[in-house]
C-alpha cells in the first residue's frame, strides 16, 4: 500500500475573500500587486504565498528564500482523473490492484477476468492456474501509479516550485525492500482546459514555465527542498482582471511505483511529499 501526502503549509487565517465577475483578489490585493505572490487553488478554495514579510511588516523575501504562507487553509489534493487529467486513480475501498501474471514469458489471459475499471473487486474473476519457476507476479496497469493536481497562478513576481520528500512510516518487508529512490515523479502543466466542470486558464499566461531536469524519482527530492518547477514570468501567471479560476493553470505529478513482485514482499508505506514556493530571480 502506498500513500502519497501533498503538504501546503497552513499560516495565517484570512478573512472571507470572494472573487468578483470581473476581478480577483489577485487583481485587487496592494501586496501582491506591488511586491508579488503566488496562489494555489484547489477549484474552491485558495491560499495565498507572498513577497512581503508581514511579521516584521517589511520588504521582502530574499531570493532564494520561501515565500510567506497567508492561508485560509491547508490544501487537500485534488485526485488527477477526478479532477483533471488522465492520470492514475487510487482504488476505491472495495477495490484492490490488478496483479499481471505471465508464464514463460506469455499473459495468462485465462485467468483474470476484469469488469473494466482496472481494479481488483468482488465482480472481478480468477480461475485456476499452474505455478512454475518461471511464472511472474507482477502490479499491472493502475496498480502502479498514483496522480494528484492542483491550481496555481502568480502576480509580478518569479518563483520557484520546491518539494521534500520523506518516508513517514513503512512497515514489513517495505522497510528494506522500497526506497523512495524506486518511485518514479513525472511532474506536467496545463495551461488552460475544463476539469470536471471547473474552466481554468482562459486568463493565464503558462510562457517561461521550466520543469527542472533531472529530477526523476522521490529519492530527488530526499534530504533538501528540490526544485521541481521555475516560472521565470516576471509579470506572473495573471494576465489581466478575472475570476481566479480564470487566472490559474494545473500542476500534475505522477507517482509510478517499481516493479514490484511477491520477491520484495509485504507490507505499507506511508510517504509525505512536502510542497513550498521560493522567491527567484
Amino acid at each position: 500500500m502506498l500513500r502519497i501526502k501533498q503538504v501546503i503549509p497552513a499560516g495565517i487565517a484570512l478573512a472571507s475573500l470572494a472573487s468578483s465577475a470581473h476581478a480577483s483578489f489577485l487583481d485587487t490585493d496592494f501586496w501582491c500587486r506591488t511586491y508579488g505572490c503566488a496562489v494555489v487553488h484547489d477549484g474552491t478554495n485558495f491560499d495565498i504565498y507572498d513577497n512581503w514579510v508581514f511579521v516584521t511588516n517589511s520588504c521582502c523575501v530574499p531570493v532564494g528564500g520561501e515565500m510567506i504562507a497567508f492561508s485560509s487553509r491547508a490544501q487537500s489534493t485534488n485526485i488527477t482523473g477526478l479532477i483533471g487529467g488522465n492520470g492514475a486513480n487510487n482504488p476505491n475501498a472495495d477495490e484492490g490492484f490488478i496483479f499481471g501474471i505471465t508464464q514463460d514469458g506469455s499473459t495468462i489471459n485465462t485467468s483474470l477476468s476484469d469488469d473494466g475499471d482496472g481494479f481488483l473487486d468482488a465482480n472481478d474473476t480468477f480461475g485456476a492456474f499452474a505455478l512454475n519457476p518461471n511464472t511472474d507476479i507482477l502490479l499491472d496497469g493502475p496498480g502502479k501509479a498514483y496522480s494528484h493536481s492542483f491550481f496555481i497562478t502568480s502576480r509580478n513576481t518569479r518563483f520557484s516550485l520546491r518539494a521534500l520528500a520523506s518516508i513517514a512510516n513503512a512497515t514489513g518487508d517495505f522497510s528494506n525492500t522500497i526506497q523512495l529512490g524506486d518511485i518514479k515523479l513525472t511532474p506536467s502543466f496545463v495551461e488552460s482546459g475544463n476539469d470536471g466542470g471547473f474552466q481554468f486558464g482562459s486568463r493565464a499566461n503558462a510562457s517561461n514555465i521550466q520543469i527542472v531536469s533531472g529530477v526523476d524519482d522521490l529519492g530527488d527530492l530526499s534530504g533538501l527542498p528540490t526544485q521541481i518547477m521555475n516560472f521565470g514570468r516576471q509579470q506572473g501567471i495573471r494576465v489581466r482582471n478575472g475570476d481566479i479560476d480564470e487566472q490559474t493553470i494545473r500542476l500534475d505529478f505522477l507517482y509510478e511505483m517499481p516493479d514490484y513482485d511477491f520477491s520484495m514482499g509485504i507490507g505499507s508505506l506511508n510517504i509525505d511529499v512536502r510542497f513550498d514556493f521560493y522567491r527567484e530571480n
